[in-house]
């Protein structure tokens, strides 16, 4: 019975001393605080290169942009192309904004001479208003792209989207801008 009594004595003086109120924080003098400073910023940009001469790091100019956005693009933002043809080309293409055209699902076997997507006017094949990639000698399947939009294309200088071989003078696969 006596050790009960301890075990409970204990238990009451541990549970008396976690519910006690906490001792304040002693506070500091004024003359010990230290305000925080902004991280200035670095005046050299990073250095990336590398002067062959001298053999020693060369400085880095800052990204900019490309060029300015226009006001307008080729065809009305949103429009839609959907590509089909030839070496299972097909692909879903979108004029998602003033400088940007994705394609979502390009497929193309691969088995044709060499080609490029391109966006054209009319039956302008030979005469593109830009090349946007040279595809590479592979199948592509269900890929996605992501393609700048240059400034110089204004409305109306293309409709549509071609996958074009240039050796064969022929379009493996055209989709009309809607």
């Amino acid at each position: 019975m006596k050790r009960f009594t301890h075990l409970m004595l204990i238990m009451f003086l541990l549970v008396l001393s976690a519910c006690s109120p906490p001792t304040p924080p002693t506070p500091v003098p004024a003359a010990q605080i230290v305000e925080p400073t902004a991280t200035p910023v670095p005046t050299v940009p990073p250095t990336a290169t590398v002067d062959a001469e001298a053999n020693r790091p060369a400085s880095s100019p800052f990204p900019t942009p490309n060029e300015v956005a226009p006001e307008e693009t080729f065809r009305q933002v949103g429009s839609v192309a959907h590509l089909s043809g030839a070496h299972g080309v097909s692909g879903k293409a979108i004029v998602a904004g003033l400088q940007t055209l994705i394609i979502q699902g390009f497929t193309y076997d691969g088995k044709g001479s060499q080609a490029d997507i391109r966006l054209v006017k009319g039956d302008e094949l030979d005469d593109p208003a830009h090349v946007l990639i040279e595809l590479e000698d592979r199948p592509y399947d269900a890929e996605f792209f992501l393609f700048q939009i240059p400034s110089s294309l204004e409305r109306g200088s293309a409709d549509r989207i071609v996958v074009y071989s240039l050796a064969d003078g022929e379009a493996y696969g055209v989709g009309i801008f809607e």
